[in-house]
């Protein structure tokens, strides 16, 4: 895609971002008030086991009855007892606005969630500097990468201005080195992303390259890879549901 014909849909980014305040039977819900317009990252809610289906706890096989109340988890949607799906705790890939009721398997799964959406997010759309080549272009442009507020877009800035959509993104792969003796891990130094917009033939490939001008750069920009390399597990995951 080039340049023009991004910035001819620059607004494309700011725009239909409204939010609305829905309650469904798991909960207060912020969510945009188009479906087009939901973070990649997002998880639909899941169907609830139905509770004629479900006269035992599927984790400990307990019977329900007048004592024994059962609940659903509010990620996977089964049917616990109280003891099994007791914890309440954020699901922001969900929209809800407070913290849900969820079994013990899935709260490990949304607290570690939770770490890229205090922290890793927050990198993603501060940005980080990095020699990118699109396409086939043969020189490489200085350019300052982050992830749009609305979570759905990657912004590339230099003395050109690309906008990728994230949900239209195919593959992400990181690109390392210097692995060190003993198994541990590889420097982050760039990456190849590729993506194909609507319509489009042809699949556009994307290098990053981390910027050598400092160490602190070549820091900023490892940490914004690892923060992209957990945001592509996620997007995966997403369109796997």
């Amino acid at each position: 895609m080039s340049s023009s014909s991004v910035a001819a849909a620059g607004g494309a980014a700011l725009r239909g971002d409204g939010k609305k305040l829905v309650r469904s039977p798991s909960g207060l819900r912020m969510v945009p008030e188009h479906q087009a317009f939901s973070s990649p990252f997002g998880l639909d809610e899941p169907q609830w086991v139905p509770d004629k289906e479900c006269p035992r706890c599927m984790q400990c096989d307990i019977k329900f009855d007048f004592i024994t109340r059962k609940h659903h988890c509010r990620r996977c949607g089964k049917c616990f007892c109280d003891k099994c799906c007791s914890k309440k705790v954020p699901l922001p890939r969900m929209c809800f606005v407070d913290p849900v009721r969820q079994c013990a398997e899935c709260v490990l799964v949304s607290q570690k969630e939770m770490e890229f959406y205090d922290k890793q997010l927050k990198v993603l759309m501060n940005g980080a500097t990095f020699c990118v080549t699109v396409g086939t272009s043969e020189k490489p442009e200085l350019m300052v990468c982050r992830l749009s507020n609305n979570q759905r877009y990657l912004f590339l800035d230099g003395d050109s201005h690309y906008e990728i959509e994230i949900a239209h993104i195919s593959t992400v792969q990181i690109l390392t080195e210097g692995f060190t003796p003993g198994g541990g891990n590889a420097r982050a130094t760039g990456m190849l992303l590729q993506y194909k917009e609507p319509g489009a033939q042809d699949v556009t490939q994307v290098k990053f390259t981390a910027s050598e001008d400092s160490n602190s750069n070549k820091k900023q920009s490892a940490t914004w890879l690892a923060a992209m390399h957990k945001a592509a597990k996620l997007l995966y995951e997403s369109r796997d549901q």
